[in-house]
């Protein structure tokens, strides 16, 4: 299948006036002289979070290797200064740079650091032994021994126990010699505590958009065309061609056209090929639990939206020192798209002010270079930051969400009464089959709340920064309170898990219905029991945004439109356009409810909604079609705007292998008789690096406006993602453009081997207990590992639960399995995975965690349980679901079928003995797979 890059319009002026300015202003060096070693300055908060919440267990082994070492510089105050003048001028329609964006080139050359201020700490770091794996315009990656970020940072590396979970960190904040630190921002990657992203699924009995069996309704992405006024007609012009958006993560996703993902776009909206692209230097392909979900909810409603936009998945790999901030910054410094989809969020009180303002100084860059950032608010309400055992949680918002250069989208909920079963005024019943679409109009919206024992904390979150000043333009609104700090979310769309919800497909093997089956899409868009699922969180709500903004651009024919929070802000200070582009929210609030996730006193955490702005909806919902009426052309009168497309045999090839590109440019508006054709020529870097400063077209073809060229080059020798950036010129007529591919060369799955053991373990009926099993790998090994677990007996017994540790596998590696008997299942065991009724040898009934053959009836539901406390720590993914199934709440025979003859309970004095199967295998390579088998004893 062939692959098509991104497209983007680009306007005339910053190819030259601003590239001109940007050579004009190379840095200053700021390095003077010898950096004096023995001369240290402590960077201030650099101390990693795991090592203030965790237990300290011992120190890192000296001769450990620590991948992918980054230190970020700042810009200088003269810089920042520049900077933040460029982006004022950048969204004011009276100035000569209005959307006039930087190249990321350009940006470097203004913005970055001094050539020699970049070799001057490489020399540093090489004489404490680190080998430099390469620099850029503002960070130096490097790699090294734990003995080395010892001598080098002052500090040690040890492992702190977080969670059930053992992570390393720096003992204390970095010292670095004074010269170094005064221009360093940050020294990231010292650290492998990673997001953990919470999913709540449900499953129901096949009813979704409007179910023919039950009349029920759920979110589809053509609901949320009539939801939010994206009407038929516009729909057929402006499906976001031309146009990109990335969407990060940190887990691999299935994206070929096999795929979940490819599933709903079939069933649901239109085949949009994904592109994905592996941070350099983060792993190989890995799947990481939680993050994988989080994965398929953004690129289904992303393209969903925007089925004809270019979707790149960015993300990182099982190099467990990167995240998605890695992969977020990325998709910045490399400018793949100019919209880029954000569902995780750190609590923002949890992270070091250096943390933050490293952070966004990033966010400014992408401002600056047209992307617009849009990022999930969160779902905790005004109160997702606490920790177990800490009573009334603290008012607390998201990061990157709350940096004013973000897009905050919170939550909204139906209201009551407008989603019932059946046909209403705002939904059709269903006829002979299920249908795409069934909303018929805008219905009502809340405050989206649902906090529940079930659900935890899920509701829009919203509040005020403790770190990030007001911007100017967050004013002039009715309801925006006097202060110094910016509030969010900025704007708000439909979150709710119940309310109606969303239909989603979904990659994770673990989990199974209530009848047993595979849980998401495995018979079209229903499972093996014929379920639906749905899910919902502000994960659905920003991607949604995302892909309006996509659709945006292209009606608009602009090449992006930066931070577009100041239009949004000057939209709603005027009456007459605040009640035609926005749904002001009137009704609801994100208050905790009184014993869910700490919260102890509501009325202390109410942001209640009400008339204009407000910190549970911000500005309310939005009418698209009314928003776009109100939003500037971006493109001037005098010029045609053109298009780039790369055409490749697709995205995958073998280093040294010959790739051949075909570029396509063409008038956007080709269709309108004697259109001149594009002339002048195309520039071409692979990696960063122009490869050809100027290749000419070879044909054009005056029907249709194109212009044609083909270039061939060699696969670069390094597996990985590869990025060739190709840029039309322009000329007098034609505005230039700018076109993205990525290939991804050679192997990035894992390889080798590995093999398991554990030791016997006794359990008291009724208790709990645990093992340990030992993967040791082979053949350079790495990667994560899903776990199948089965059990045997001669003579039956009580139900079981466990619960595996997820650990990356970098080596030799110690995962523990803790195991419930009867009763112990009900409260002792955290996090049970699975709980299950044993047979006897032989006779055993069900299935394994992931779909196995192997003779336990297995009853998926409790993968996630146990996370409400840690969720408020982390980094995690705005996605809400969780598994419900219709066995939940009963007894663990009801989970086991008509399991064995134990007696279930803890009183038994009879002895079982249970024969256990692990099963592992990499969560990609999955022909990468060994088995080991334990005792365990019920005394």
């Amino acid at each position: 299948m062939k692959r098509i890059g991104r497209i983007v319009v680009l306007l005339f002026l910053p190819v030259t006036l601003i590239a001109a300015t940007a050579l004009a202003q190379k840095p200053e060096p700021r390095i003077r002289g010898t950096i004096m070693d023995a001369n240290r300055e402590v960077l201030a908060g650099s101390r990693a979070r795991v090592a203030q919440q965790g237990t300290d267990v011992g120190a890192v082994a000296p001769e450990t290797t620590i991948p992918g070492i980054t230190l970020v510089f700042k810009r200088s105050p003269e810089q920042e200064s520049a900077l933040e003048a460029l982006l004022a001028a950048q969204q004011n329609a009276r100035s000569p740079l209005y959307h006039q964006w930087l190249s990321p080139d350009a940006f470097r050359a203004r913005f970055g650091v001094a050539d020699e201020d970049i070799a001057a700490t490489e020399a540093w770091l090489q004489s404490h032994g680190f080998r430099i794996d390469g620099a850029g315009a503002d960070r130096i990656t490097f790699s090294g021994t734990a003995t080395e970020v010892q001598d080098a940072f002052g500090t040690e590396l040890r492992y702190y126990q977080v969670d059930g979970e053992r992570h390393f960190a720096p003992e204390a904040d970095l010292t670095l010699p004074a010269k170094v630190a005064a221009m360093t921002a940050a020294v990231l990657h010292l650290s492998d505590l990673r997001p953990k992203p919470e999913v709540r699924v449900q499953t129901h009995p096949r009813s979704d958009f409007t179910s023919v069996s039950t009349q029920t309704h759920y979110l589809t992405p053509k609901d949320l065309f009539t939801m939010y006024d994206f009407p038929a007609a516009l729909q057929q012009k402006f499906g976001g061609a031309g146009q990109g958006i990335a969407v990060v993560g940190q887990s691999y996703v299935n994206t070929s056209n096999s795929s979940k993902v490819a599933v709903f776009q079939d069933n649901l909206t239109e085949l949009d090929a994904i592109t994905p692209v592996l941070v350099p230097g983060s792993g190989i392909e890995a799947v990481s639990p939680g993050a994988e979900e989080e994965a398929n909810v953004d690129l289904e409603y992303t393209s969903g939206i925007a089925p004809n936009a270019n979707i790149f998945y960015v993300f990182v790999g099982n190099n467990q020192n990167y995240d998605v901030l890695d992969a977020l910054a990325f998709a910045i410094t490399q400018d793949i798209a100019p919209v880029v989809s954000v569902s995780y969020g750190f609590c923002e009180t949890s992270m070091s002010a250096t943390e933050l303002d490293q952070g966004n100084a990033l966010l400014e860059q992408a401002a600056a270079q047209g992307q617009t950032v849009v990022a999930a608010a969160g779902d905790g309400g005004s109160t997702g930051c606490g920790s177990p055992g800490a009573g009334q949680w603290p008012l607390a918002v998201s990061y990157p969400a709350s940096s004013p250069y973000v897009t905050a989208v919170g939550g909204t909920q139906m209201a009551a009464g407008t989603f019932a079963s059946g046909a209403s005024q705002y939904w059709a019943g269903a006829v002979t089959f299920d249908t795409k679409t069934s909303l018929l109009s805008y219905a009502p919206e809340v405050v989206w709340n649902e906090d529940s024992q079930l659900n935890g904390l899920a509701a829009g979150g919203g509040g005020v920064s403790t770190h990030f000043a007001r911007p100017a333009w967050q004013s002039g609104v009715p309801g925006i309170a006097s202060g110094a700090f910016r509030l969010l979310p900025d704007i708000a769309l439909q979150a709710s898990i119940e309310s109606p919800g969303f239909l989603v497909c979904l990659d994770n093997p673990y989990l199974l219905d209530s009848a047993g089956q595979p849980i998401s899409c495995s018979n079209g868009l229903t499972s093996g029991g014929n379920n639906y699922t749905t899910s919902g969180g502000t994960s659905f709500a920003a991607p949604v945004f995302a892909g309006f903004i996509a659709v945006l651009n292209q009606m608009k024919q602009a090449s992006g439109q930066g931070n577009i929070n100041p239009a949004l802000y000057q939209l709603a200070s005027t009456p007459a356009s605040y009640s035609s582009v926005f749904h002001d929210i009137t009704s609801g609030t994100n208050a905790c409810v009184t014993g869910v996730g700490g919260c102890v006193a509501p009325g202390n955490s109410a942001y209640a909604a009400g008339l204009g702005y407000d910190e549970a909806t911000g500005l309310g919902s939005i009418d698209f079609a009314h928003l776009a009426g109100a939003w500037p052309l971006s493109a001037p009168a005098n010029m045609l705007v053109t298009t780039t497309q790369i055409v490749s045999p697709g995205y995958t090839a073998l280093p040294g292998a010959s790739i051949r590109l075909q570029i396509n440019v063409q008038t956007s508006d080709w269709t309108v008789d004697d259109t001149p054709v594009p002339t002048g020529s195309v520039s071409i870097a692979v990696d960063g690096a122009v490869v050809e400063p100027a290749l000419t077209f070879s044909q054009t073809s005056s029907y249709n406006s194109l212009a044609t060229a083909n270039f061939s080059f060699t696969a670069p020798s390094s597996a990985g993602s590869h990025l060739v950036r190709v840029a039309y010129s322009g000329d007098a007529m034609h505005s230039p453009s700018v076109a993205i591919y990525s290939v991804m060369v050679g192997n990035v799955t894992a390889s080798g081997g590995f093999t398991l053991s554990a030791g016997n373990v006794t359990v008291a009926n009724g208790g709990t207990g645990s093992t340990q099993i030992l993967v040791t790998p082979s053949g350079g090994y790495t990667g994560s590992i899903l776990w199948s677990i089965s059990a045997t007996s001669s003579t039956g017994g009580p139900d079981y639960c466990y619960n595996i540790g997820s650990e990356p596998v970098n080596g030799p590696t110690t995962i523990k399995l803790s195991l419930g008997v009867g009763t112990g299942c009900n409260s002792s065991l955290p996090s049970p995975d699975a709980r299950a009724s044993v047979g006897a040898a032989g006779n055993g009934r069900g299935r394994s965690v992931w779909g196995g053959t192997s003779k336990i009836a297995i009853c998926m539901g409790l993968l996630l349980f146990g996370l409400g406390g840690r969720r408020r720590m982390r980094l995690r993914a705005r996605l809400l679901a969780v598994v419900l199934l219709a066995v939940m709440g009963v007894g663990l025979n009801g989970c086991g079928g008509n399991g064995g003859g134990g007696d279930g309970g803890g009183g038994s004095n009879s002895k079982y003995l249970y024969t256990f199967t692990v099963t592992g295998a990499d969560s990609v390579n999955q022909s990468i797979t060994t088995s080991t088998t334990f005792m365990m004893t019920i005394d």
